[in-house]
């Protein structure tokens, strides 16, 4: 069972060392494609040009993301309305779900369970469901997406639940043990076979590999303590963001060499407050020098997580604080 990372909810008890299905509708719109073509808009693809993949059972060849994500949109608005119709009133609300979105990227690099479902297109569509526990509170992430060589391709839907009727509804078809090894996964039967669908803010986004930024950030929410700040209660700190943005305490800045992207980490810290915290702000640049990008933000009492954040360069003189708080944020 996982406690908690987007850095707000705790983990699992005991971290560990390391970081629904009806028929699919047809494509609308989709042209006929040879084996040399996208399959979205049968643009023809060269042997210089760049030729993108999501799965391999059937083979479908894309000229860009986009095309990826229009092909697969019908099937992405499909499973959207599914998911509202058998989501409960008395279950996770936006504001909430949206609070513990950043699950999953935890379910996605380490799940609890994987189920496979074969679909009519020929595919095999993929269902990895991991448990949390944000504060005291069970919570289950669920990604629904295809494997492309044995790591998350494309995700169709991704969605956080306290509902374990809902679980039930995407326990489907053929409970797999997904095994990692040297940075691969693959995908082996477990002992035991179950049958499809008996015992068993939404998003929609390519499942790209874990960029150097987002696997940092997921090894620093593992660390949250579960008597910290409860996620539920992150609304009532949103005045901190701009507060800290604007007039931080300390302000940090480290590059990700592999990403070539640097990252920027705003503390402030609420003495005045009774009991005390720290606001951290986690934001990357963007190719608009006056621009920044926030990724996570979060109140925490845990002096030990602050620390986590305390990495890189410190920029304190008043100019980069200027600087900083002068761009736009989005």
């Amino acid at each position: 069972m996982k406690k908690s990372p987007k850095g707000r909810a705790d983990r699992r008890k005991t971290p560990r060392t390391t970081r629904a299905k009806k028929k699919i509708l047809p494509v609308v719109g989709a042209k006929s494609t040879s084996a040399e073509s996208c399959k979205h808009c049968a643009a023809p693809i060269g042997d210089e040009d760049r030729a993108l993949f999501v799965e391999e059972e059937v083979g479908r060849i894309f000229c860009s993301e986009k095309c990826i994500a229009a092909y697969f949109n019908p099937e992405i608005e499909r499973l959207e309305k599914s998911f509202f119709k058998a989501l409960s009133a008395s279950d996770l609300g936006p504001t909430e779900r949206e609070s513990l979105a950043h699950l999953r990227w935890i379910t996605l690099q380490e799940p609890d369970e994987v189920w496979r479902e074969k679909t009519l297109a020929g595919d095999n569509r993929y269902t990895l469901i991991s448990q949390f526990e944000p504060g005291s509170k069970k919570v289950w992430s669920v990604c629904i997406c295809l494997l492309l060589r044995g790591e998350p391709s494309f995700l169709y839907l991704a969605f956080v639940t306290r509902n374990p009727e809902m679980i039930k509804q995407y326990q489907r078809g053929e409970r797999i043990e997904w095994v990692r090894s040297s940075g691969q996964a693959s995908a082996k039967k477990t002992e035991e076979q179950v049958n499809g669908g008996s015992d068993e803010a939404v998003s929609d986004r390519l499942g790209e590999p874990w960029t150097e930024e987002e696997t940092f950030r997921a090894q620093m929410g593992s660390e949250r303590r579960h008597d910290d700040i409860a996620p539920e209660k992150f609304g009532n700190y949103q005045k901190c963001i701009q507060e800290t943005l604007e007039d931080p305490d300390e302000l940090w800045s480290q590059e990700m060499p592999r990403d070539s992207v640097r990252i920027y980490h705003f503390i402030r810290f609420y003495s005045d407050e009774n009991p005390t915290y720290w606001y951290v702000v986690v934001a990357r640049e963007t190719p608009n020098d006056e621009e920044i990008e926030i990724l996570d933000a979060f109140p925490t009492r845990d002096v030990k997580l602050v620390n986590q954040y305390r990495r890189g360069d410190q920029e304190m003189t008043k100019e980069t604080q200027q600087a900083s708080s002068s761009r736009v944020v989005h």
